[in-house]
């Protein structure tokens, strides 16, 4: 009995070394061989470029430029913005808010949502005026009385409730970082009373209900605190839209990012903020030079508008890697998006178990013991996948970051709805996908987590094979359904199509693809919208230069992420830095098989994510050369 005791536990042991060698082996051919020399070499190849011949010419122009003239204009421009009408307006609207006593704001809500309530049953059951939502204005009038009577029961101004409070300080200081300075001052200061004003105000606009839906009110008030919040700080803006993306509508996307463009370029000017370019940079430039001209040069005058919806998400990519210069933005950008792809998630299972069943992209003659596809906000199974694996490498590389057993926990159960929701979008790409950012993100971290997850992969591949419905595997590995042999039949159609083409492309959107594509689809396939690959469509939207320079974007992205992971100091920089990689790497192996960029705010995400990564790099080495010893 103790021989045998004694062989077990050498066994084990024999078998544990021999896979931690094998990792071993596995972790460092990856970085240190040929591979490792070709996609971690990207400082050598920017310092290069830096002290080009072009480059440097370039450079001396634009610093004489910029010393004759740039410099004497953007100094005028920043006195003339900071002692507008405009912004002293603002400082004075905003001190008095801040100051006001909590008792007048609810004597503003509580009128207004009186008049309101009032006005609705007159024009109902006096005047018998048609309403489009009756009901839903009386909800408005009456929520609003009601935070108006709780508003009464405070003794405090705005300025001191927002700085005392636990759940506000949480949301302007913690999250989206906004100055708690001038709040605090003003949290000081005496509250200032004025019932008769507050009265009156409430009632005028609690009036305006007549001729105005009772909603939009309160609406135009968020729009100018949005409206302010972005202005006063772009990257509490940025962290908002992360958390807000996927249900917002394009257009708010459109106005919003335009606002912290504005805000980020007046911040420029006026010499608060920095704007830097990096080799990558340049790429990612091409790339929109050729989107600019698969908008202006189109078979359809509708790719102007579309190119326009592109070059304004895609410049979100150099805002967000510029404004996020600290590790704590970045940290909470990455729980915004975390937050969003949970309360997503939540969504769509309950679309899977509670909701009506969704068949509109499923073949029920081939998968028919699928009950039905979930969308959650974003109206297409597909588009949910693209969104789940672009966030879900982040709440493992967060797992490995945070200190707090809680935290952990949380980011446990996060994964776990992600996951759950995932397996119910039905989206045989974003499985694949996120397979292969899987393997990667643990091939990536450590020659302990590679061990980890070969050890793990027996025991929990039988676990999904018994405990999972073998729906599951028969939707992952039968491809003779009709979506399938759909996509095959397009991309047929699109490489002969590109034949023709050349080296041009015939322009951007779904109505330039239809334009041309009947032309050259076989039988039976000619009204797809799309070439359902994305690099496919990118040629045939912009051309094969546009793709070459898209692919070199992407090339040096690469270099730059995997360089920084070989070389990171801390194992959290190089944690984060691999699960964002990861996630753009599960969104392109999905772009093989569906054209990603379909849906504009999965597109906003991308390049959003993109310039994420970046300035996670940057603000990663700033941090660790403070932190290195001076010898």
């Amino acid at each position: 009995m103790d021989k045998e005791k004694k062989r077990a536990p050498t066994s084990r042991s024999l078998i544990l070394s021999s896979l931690t060698r094998f990792s071993a082996w596995i972790y460092t051919g990856v970085l240190s061989g040929f591979f490792s020399m070709i996609l971690t070499s990207y400082q050598r190849v920017e310092k290069g470029f830096e002290s080009s011949f072009l480059l440097t010419h370039l450079r001396r122009f634009l610093r004489s430029l910029r010393e004759n003239t740039l410099l004497r204009a953007k100094h005028g421009v920043a006195r003339l913005y900071e002692q507008s009408f405009f912004l002293t307006w603002i400082r004075r609207f905003l001190h008095s808010l801040l100051v006001i006593h909590c008792n007048n704001l609810g004597l503003i809500f509580f009128s207004y949502g009186f008049c309101v309530v009032i006005i609705q049953l007159l024009k109902l059951y006096t005047f018998n005026i048609e309403m489009e939502h009756p009901l839903k204005s009386l909800i408005v009038g009456i929520a609003t009385m009601l935070i108006g009577i709780l508003m009464f029961f405070s003794r405090k101004s705005l300025a001191r409730l927002l700085y005392e409070g636990r759940t506000s300080r949480f949301i302007l200081f913690d999250l989206l970082r906004i100055s708690m300075y001038d709040i605090a001052k003003a949290a000081k200061e005496e509250p200032r009373r004025s019932f008769n004003l507050s009265l009156i105000f409430g009632m005028l606009l609690g009036a305006l209900t007549i001729f105005i839906e009772p909603i939009r009110i309160p609406a135009f008030f968020v729009f100018l605190l949005v409206l302010l919040l972005v202005m006063n700080s772009p990257e509490s803006a940025i962290v908002m839209v992360f958390m807000l993306l996927p249900f917002l509508t394009t257009m708010h996307l459109v106005f919003t990012m335009c606002l912290i463009y504005f805000s980020f370029t007046v911040k420029l000017i006026c010499g608060r903020r920095v704007f830097r370019l990096q080799l990558v940079d340049y790429a990612a430039i091409a790339f929109m030079v050729f989107v600019f001209f698969g908008g202006v040069s189109s078979v359809d005058g509708s790719s102007f508008n579309k190119m326009l919806v592109f070059l304004c998400f895609m410049c979100g990519y150099f805002v967000v890697k510029n404004t996020l210069r600290s590790q704590a933005l970045v940290r909470r950008c990455i729980f915004a998006l975390i937050t969003a792809s949970v309360v997503e998630s939540l969504i769509g299972l309950y679309q899977n178990f509670f909701a009506e069943a969704i068949t509109t992209w499923q073949d029920t003659g081939v998968f028919s013991d699928i009950r039905g596809r979930v969308v959650s906000t974003l109206d297409n199974p597909n588009v949910l996948g693209e969104f789940i694996i672009l966030v879900f490498p982040m709440i493992l590389a967060m797992m490995g970051s945070v200190k707090r057993n809680n935290e952990r926990f949380a980011l446990l159960v996060a994964a776990a709805i992600n996951c759950a929701c995932l397996v119910f979008t039905w989206s045989r790409g974003a499985w694949l996908g996120f397979l292969v950012a899987l393997i990667v993100f643990f091939l990536f971290s450590g020659r302990n987590a590679l061990t980890a997850m070969i050890l793990a992969l027996p025991p929990l591949a039988t676990g999904i094979y018994f405990a999972m419905d073998t729906a599951i595997l028969h939707r992952f590995t039968n491809l003779s359904d009709s979506s399938s042999s759909y996509r095959f039949n397009i991309w047929r159609g699109v490489l002969r199509m590109l034949d023709d083409i050349g080296l041009d492309g015939i322009g951007i959107g779904e109505e330039a693809f239809r334009s041309v594509y009947p032309a050259y689809a076989l039988s039976g396939i000619e009204a797809a919208p799309h070439s359902h690959n994305l690099f496919l469509q990118i040629t045939v939207e912009t051309g094969i230069m546009s793709l070459i320079a898209f692919i070199v974007f992407l090339f040096f992205y690469t270099q730059c992420s995997l360089g920084f992971c070989k070389n990171a100091y801390a194992r959290s920089h190089r944690a984060i830095c691999i699960g964002i990689f990861t996630g753009i790497l599960a969104f392109l192996v999905q772009g093989m098989t569906d054209y990603v960029w379909y849906n504009y705010r999965v597109f906003l995400l991308f390049w959003l994510i993109l310039g994420l990564g970046q300035a996670h790099i940057q603000t990663a080495l700033d941090t660790e050369e403070e932190s290195v010893p001076i010898t």
